[in-house]
């Protein structure tokens, strides 16, 4: 499960950078000791991205870039290999973030509203008589 998870892990960072977020984006749903032990694989001691966090950043759809960043994780776990834990608690949460890809669909119905309303005064759904 290991190379999966690192794959997963690789792409949601990936993700988030793509959708011009920081890294502190990444880590913000996860545990504190799993973001310590993360942290210094993508970032300088000054929390400054390091050279791989930054090629990532240049480009988050490349597979090469992905592959390095996936490198650097494995390393972490090959030198301690009680991260796996923490490497597996960032894939359920990821996998738990992802949506299900199911839709709604309503027939047969009107006035129905399956989005966000957003207004600066008031909305009023179903009939007006």
């Amino acid at each position: 499960m290991e190379p999966l998870t690192i794959a997963a892990v690789v792409g949601y960072l990936a993700k988030t950078l793509k959708e011009n977020k920081a890294f502190k984006d990444f880590t913000s749903d996860f545990t504190e000791a799993t973001v310590n032990w993360i942290r210094p694989v993508f970032l300088e001691n000054d929390n400054t991205p390091n050279d791989l966090l930054k090629k990532l950043e240049q480009n988050p759809d490349s597979e090469a870039r992905k592959k390095a960043a996936e490198a650097a994780i494995a390393v972490e776990v090959e030198d301690n290999p009680q991260l796996i834990k923490l490497l597996e608690e960032m894939y359920s949460v990821i996998k738990s973030k992802q949506s299900t890809g199911s839709t709604t669909t309503v027939t047969n119905s009107k006035n129905v509203n399956t989005g966000t309303v957003t207004a600066g005064t008031s909305v009023t759904f179903g009939d007006t008589k």
